[in-house]
Parts: C-alpha cells; structure tokens; sequence
C-alpha cells in the first residue's frame, strides 16, 4: 500500500513540476513578428553548409549562431575551426547550443572555442525549480546571423549525417532558409533574448544598418516557446479552402489538431502529408498510426520519402501561405520546444518551394489503408504503437 501512495506522490509532483514550468515558459511567449526581407531555399547539406561556410570566411564583425545539435564530428569540428579562426581575428563570436541536443560536444572542444575568444553557452541547462520540465524542454531553434546583414535559419543542425556521411540515413533532406534584409534584424534580437535567457553575460539588441538595398517581401516570422505555433497551425487548418501539405519527419499532431485535418477533409479540402519511410528515432513512426489511420480512410493523400531521410518542416495552406521553419508536426515542437518558422506568401518563392515539393513526392511511396494494415498486423508494431502514443508528447 505504501508503494502505491509513493508512486501516486511522485506522480503528483512530476505533473506539478512540468505544469508549472510550462506556465512559467509559455508566459515568455514572443509574440509574431511582421518584417520584410529576400528569402533563398537551401534544400540540401551540401549548399546549406557550403553557403555557410562561405558566408562566415567573408565576415567582417560578428557571428551568432545558434544550433539544436552539434556532433563532435569532422563537420563540427570544421565548422569549430572556422569559429576559432574568426575570433583570432577579432570578430564577435557567440555560439549557443541546447544542453541536451548537444550534451556530445566535448569539454575539450568547449574550451578550445572558450580559449580562442568565442563566446560558448548552453541553453536550458537542467535546474531548479522545475527541473523534470527543463529536463524535458528544449531549444530546437536553429539561427545564424552574420555581420546584421545575412541570416539562416531551418532544419539542419551540424553533424556528418546532414550532408548524407552517415550510411544509415543516406540522403538527408531538409529545407534551410538564408535571408536577407530586415528579417534579419529580427532574428538577431530572437538570438539576443535567447542568450540573454541562458547567461548572466548580456548582450544588446543594437545591429549595424543594412549595407544592401535589396527586394524586400513580406515575412512573418513565428518564434514558439509552447504554444503559439500550435495555435498559428491549428487556424490555418480551420481556415483552409483548398489545399493543405504538411512535410515532417515526425507527424504526431494530437487530437484535436487531427480533428481540425478530418474536418478540413470533410469540407473537401485536398490535405497531403509527406512523412520519411525509415524513421531515425525509435516509437515515432508507430505514434503516428493512430492519426494517420483515420486521415487515410477520409481520403487523405500520404506518402512516405524512401531515397534518404526526410527531416523537412514545411506547412502550406491554400498554395498561397508557406511555412518553413524550425518546428515539427509533433507535440513536442507544438508544447514543449523553443521554435522558430518563417511564413511567407509571395507567389514566386511559393512556386519554387511547390517545384522542389514535387521533386520530393517523386522520390516518395504512397501509403495505403491496406499497407498500413499489414505493417500494423505486427505484434511487435502494435505494442511500439502503444508505448509511442503514451509518450508521444515527449518524442
């Protein structure tokens, strides 16, 4: 009996912890922010990396750069001597990593960043008050600015695997952002109140003017601690007449969001999910068959990316609002991550995006109700589909 009161007492405090410490985070929610600025698609490691690179060789006065994961590997380690390089060189160098997505980056490799000038932080780092939630809660977002004058941001992080090293992934295909303009502004003072959030060594919002006159669209960018991106997608779902594709290595929305989906079916709406074929976690794939299942029987179009593996988030509503950002389709992204998406409706970068959409879906199989009945016939599925949708909201 005791250990029964004992297990009802941890379990009590578990829900006070993370209920409290998702209050506190949400309450710090920033709110959208409407700017303008040049946008370009960067679709695979190679261009995103080379692109990177290149940009950080020609910088003049500062680098933020700001990364879910970092792996101690012959990537990161290039890009750790680039950094070093720099600050020798005198430039403002602040790099900030997520404790738990790059608890590998070893203390040795901190200090050589530390030693050169480089100004080294973790952010949510675990501790008190509330240290199940922080333990849980991470900074997924993935920013770069340099010189105030370029900016990047999207899904990859900096390990070999993003650029198709690592065999048991192969091709890895994600969607990055390089921008230009005033959005970039923007991104900087998310970065700074980001660092400012996990260090006692402040820094400012002051940015240099924009050296470039250059077209300028529309832009929102939507930075989430909890909540907001979940209530940007959901009214968009509501709102939808025509056309809905969601692209995401982790398709896990959660009831209601898959009722809004069904309705949005139901009124006619064209709803198309693209989703890898091989998952890279364990539980993930089989968390989402439950959605999934009543999605196909209403008619929706799913399909399944099996040249490489599919790490792209990407929501488009209507051909005419387009999403590209930091955020997964999954719970986790929707409540318990820091975030960052870019929405945009300009009718030519929203053509471009749709091309390389296509590309992708050629590259794709298509899942049927009979497939997915015969992966699902498995015990071993079956009893994976039943642990992943119990912790579905910490995947």
């Amino acid at each position: 009996m005791w250990f029964v009161l004992l297990l009802i007492v941890i379990g009590f405090l578990a829900w006070i912890d993370f209920y409290l410490g998702h209050k506190q985070t949400t309450a710090k929610e920033e709110p959208p922010v409407t700017t303008k600025g040049n946008l370009h698609l960067l679709t695979t490691g190679s261009h995103f990396f080379d692109s990177l690179f290149q940009d950080i060789d020609e910088a003049r006065k500062s680098i933020y750069i700001q990364f879910y994961i970092w792996r101690d590997d012959e990537l990161g380690q290039e890009l750790c001597a680039k950094l070093i390089n720099k600050a020798k060189e005198g430039l403002e160098i602040r790099l900030l990593l997520d404790y738990m997505g790059s608890y590998g980056l070893k203390k040795k490799t901190v200090n050589s960043l530390k030693n050169a000038g480089v100004h080294f932080e973790y952010s949510n780092k675990p501790q008190f008050p509330y240290l199940l939630y922080r333990v849980n809660h991470r900074n997924h977002r993935k920013i770069t600015i340099i010189d105030s004058q370029i900016g990047y941001l999207g899904g990859y992080n900096v390990g070999n695997e993003y650029i198709g090293r690592v065999t048991r992934f192969g091709d890895w295909r994600d969607y990055h952002l390089k921008l230009r303009g005033h959005a970039v502004i923007e991104l900087q003072r998310l970065f700074s109140d980001d660092w400012n959030g996990s260090t006692n060594e402040k820094m400012t919002h002051s940015v240099s003017s924009l050296t470039q006159e250059i077209e300028e669209k529309d832009l929102l960018l939507l930075p989430s601690k909890g909540q907001a991106g979940y209530h940007y997608f959901y009214e968009k779902i509501k709102q939808a007449k025509k056309s809905i594709f969601i692209g995401s290595p982790y398709f896990i929305p959660g009831k209601k969001m898959n009722r809004a989906l069904l309705s949005a079916l139901d009124r006619g709406v064209n709803v198309k999910i693209l989703v890898p074929m091989n998952p890279d976690h364990p539980f993930v794939q089989e968390a989402s068959y439950r959605y999934v299942k009543p999605l196909l029987k209403a008619g929706a179009e799913i399909y399944q990316f099996h040249e490489g593996f599919y790490h792209s988030k990407i929501v488009m509503f209507d051909d005419s609002i387009c999403d590209i950002g930091t955020a997964n389709f999954d719970l986790r992204s929707f409540f318990y991550n820091d975030e960052l998406n870019c929405i945009f409706t300009d009718k030519t970068e929203i053509q471009a995006v749709k091309q390389v959409l296509d590309s992708d879906l050629e590259r794709s199989e298509k899942l049927t109700l009979a497939r997915l009945k015969k992966t699902r016939s498995s015990v071993k599925v079956r009893f994976k589909e039943m642990v992943g949708f119990a912790l579905s909201p910490f995947l």
